[in-house]
């Protein structure tokens, strides 16, 4: 029987509805490009699963590292260093706008685990202000745990991480559920760690390229469109 139900943040619970200029329209500002590959070596390749507890000892320490990855990125794409400032201040800006608005049915399935006596965390890879982006999306309150790669030092799918959330739960691997859009953070990570999985992507999502092809996915992993496929899973059955 699953006594705690574990959940990543973006794109499984809330999203970002109000999109400003993406990254590459700002570099374009700045008389720039930024090329796929520049695109996918900073933020997609080699980051999750890794460790980096020298960069969260504080929100001081984790912003610092944040820039830097960001002006590495930049002077990859040609950009000199005078404009980095200017990019981060437009980045800063348009953040501070963006709104987090949490799906439809996410205050309604919460709420019911709540009722029938399951613990609920959220386990994200994201930044210092975690708590602001829960607070964002009217979702304050609504789980027992909330952790953050940048708190811990470590980014899904490094097993730390959930070793890490369960134990602030006080829950054994197999009581757990966790549930995500990300194949390799929110299913293969989860299962290596003991737990059950519900493999969430949204029908406006794009493609999943940590995901095997759909007709690969383990039989006892549950792919569902939205997290009212929490509710089906076999180990919440009354």
């Amino acid at each position: 029987m699953i006594k705690a139900v574990l959940f990543d943040f973006y794109n499984t619970l809330a999203e970002t509805t109000n999109f400003g200029p993406s990254w590459e329209e700002l570099i374009v500002e700045l008389g720039y490009e930024l090329p796929a590959d520049v695109r996918e070596r900073w933020w997609n390749d080699g980051i999750d699963g890794t460790e980096h507890h020298e960069h969260s000892i504080s929100r001081d320490h984790y912003v610092a590292w944040q820039r830097s990855r960001v002006r590495s990125m930049l002077g990859d794409c040609g950009v000199p260093d005078d404009a980095h400032d200017v990019f981060i201040e437009r980045v800063r800006e348009i953040s501070a706008h963006n709104r987090i608005d949490a799906y439809d049915e996410v205050a309604g399935v919460l709420g019911d685990l709540r009722s029938r006596g399951v613990a609920l965390a959220i386990c994200s890879n994201w930044d210092w202000d975690l708590h602001e982006a829960i607070e964002s999306a009217g979702l304050t309150g609504a789980v027992d745990v909330v952790v953050s790669s940048a708190w811990v030092g470590a980014r899904k799918p490094h097993p730390r991480i959930y070793a890490h959330t369960l134990e602030q739960l006080g829950i054994a691997p197999g009581d757990a559920l966790f549930v995500g859009d990300t194949w390799a953070c929110d299913v293969e990570g989860p299962r290596a760690a003991g737990m059950h999985t519900v493999y969430i992507r949204r029908s406006h999502l794009g493609i999943d390229n940590t995901a095997p092809a759909t007709h690969l996915l383990p039989a006892d992993v549950h792919h569902a469109l939205d997290l009212r496929a929490v509710h089906e899973h076999r180990s919440l059955q009354a």
